[in-house]
């Protein structure tokens, strides 16, 4: 494979929408897809064009020689990366407005904040509070109420279900995004980046994020015992058991020894979260379905 063409494809971070998938997941849980051509193109939108568009542009603008999610030895970028980036962008648009009109809008909205993140005269990621924020309000909250109201019948904009679940998708993102940056303080200050893990440390990220991981399960636990049940709302905790055991262990590890705030111990927590999550949402579904 040519050199440039492989660098760009890696810097798309294809896989890391595997961490993302429980917003789309839960939307789906919400909103369970009634038409299986939008369903697949809704996916198609978020996961195969707006998120790799958002990861490329990104990239181009960091040229991170350090480890970065999923990467843990980066490719150079070229300029090709940042074509890809609004190629990627269109079809992302392209693709969601064929979906429905306030699904292509949520999108477009999604494609100026990822921009504003990276861009640097704006560069939202160089500001510790705003960029945290904006992360959870955009990624979080915009994604799913974008994925409930485009998979089907939308759900009425008066629903608790929706605004639940719109809290809990911010609430959830503000909760895993500073630990996607709590390995990345040295090179994030050769930008000079102040990223929300960098202002608090890496003991205040892991109190940070233990503290919204909490409540996020939480909250969790409320939608499902409100709409689906209380044996649904405890095995959701229960099947949560696994991420904190491992997070408590590798942040008592990291507090001895701020070393291990690396690469793998993020990558292992990252997968071992979003995995359980996404086991559960599809189990769910796949109930809701009568699938099984």
């Amino acid at each position: 494979m040519n050199t440039a063409l492989r660098s760009t494809i890696l810097h798309w971070r294809l896989p890391f929408g595997f961490f993302l998938l429980p917003i789309f997941l839960f939307a789906l849980v919400v909103n369970p897809a009634t038409d299986l051509l939008r369903l697949i193109l809704a996916f198609t939108a978020i996961h195969l064009f707006l998120y790799p568009a958002s990861h490329a542009f990104n990239s181009w603008y960091d040229k991170d020689e350090q480890s970065i999610c999923l990467l843990k030895t980066p490719p150079p970028v070229t300029r090709s990366l940042l074509v890809s980036a609004w190629i990627l962008d269109a079809l992302a648009l392209m693709t969601a407005f064929f979906v429905s009109w306030l699904f292509g809008l949520c999108l477009a909205v999604y494609t100026l904040a990822s921009k504003a993140y990276s861009w640097p005269p704006i560069r939202f990621k160089r500001l510790p509070v705003s960029g945290w924020l904006g992360v959870g309000l955009i990624q979080g909250a915009l994604t799913f109420f974008a994925t409930v109201q485009g998979l089907g019948t939308p759900v009425t904009w008066t629903s608790g279900k929706l605004w639940l679940g719109v809290t809990i998708a911010a609430v959830f993102l503000w909760a895993i995004y500073p630990m996607t940056q709590i390995y990345q303080h040295e090179e994030d200050g050769l930008r000079g980046d102040q990223t929300i893990s960098r202002k608090l440390g890496i003991r205040g990220t892991f109190v940070l994020s233990g503290l919204l991981m909490g409540l996020a399960g939480g909250l969790f636990f409320l939608w499902f015992f409100l709409y689906q049940g209380t044996g649904f709302a405890v095995l959701f905790l229960i099947s949560e058991v696994p991420v904190a055991v491992y997070f408590t262990y590798w942040a008592l590890q990291c507090w001895k020894n701020p070393k291990k705030a690396n690469f793998r111990g993020t990558m292992v927590l990252n997968l071992l979260a979003s995995g359980m999550t996404n086991l559960f949402f599809l189990w769910e579904i796949l109930r809701i379905w009568r699938i099984i």
